[in-house]
């Protein structure tokens, strides 16, 4: 186990510039990242409960998202149910960004994995199908 922790921490080091240029680039704070990324996992939250997945006050969401809606990455929606709450959802916009980060990482992998034999990448990808089944153990599927 201590083997492929520092075989992996290894491998973050080496391509961690090179995979997070885009990341980098952006002009967003890294609490306004953490509410896109939270957005484009569950599609869409009430402010409360970007609240509590980050930590912050009720308040500090508001002007959290007001600036993301300034910039055209959330929008926010009222509920059918309760007119006075709020769904906030990613715009296309914000889910192209997103979308873009997670694409950039793909690419890095892509080009490591195209250095090593058929076999080697069979190996990976059979490591890769047990710890995703693992995963869906412990956490659920997506």
């Amino acid at each position: 186990m201590a083997a492929i922790a520092e075989d992996e921490a290894a491998l973050l080091r080496l391509f961690s510039r090179a995979q997070f240029t885009a990341l980098l680039q952006t002009t967003l704070t890294m609490q306004q990242l953490k509410v896109l990324l939270l957005l484009h996992v569950d599609g869409s939250l009430m402010s409360h409960e970007l609240a509590d997945a980050l930590k912050i006050s009720p308040a500090s969401v508001t002007g959290l998202v007001d600036r993301l809606a300034d910039r055209g990455l959330v929008e926010r929606v009222a509920d059918p149910a309760d007119r006075r709450a709020r769904h906030i959802h990613p715009t296309a916009r914000g889910s192209h960004l997103v979308e873009q980060l997670m694409a950039e990482g793909a690419g890095h992998r892509v080009a490591l994995l195209s250095r090593l034999d058929d076999e080697s990448v069979q190996t990976i990808a059979t490591a890769f199908a047990a710890l995703r089944r693992a995963a869906e153990q412990v956490y659920g599927r997506e």
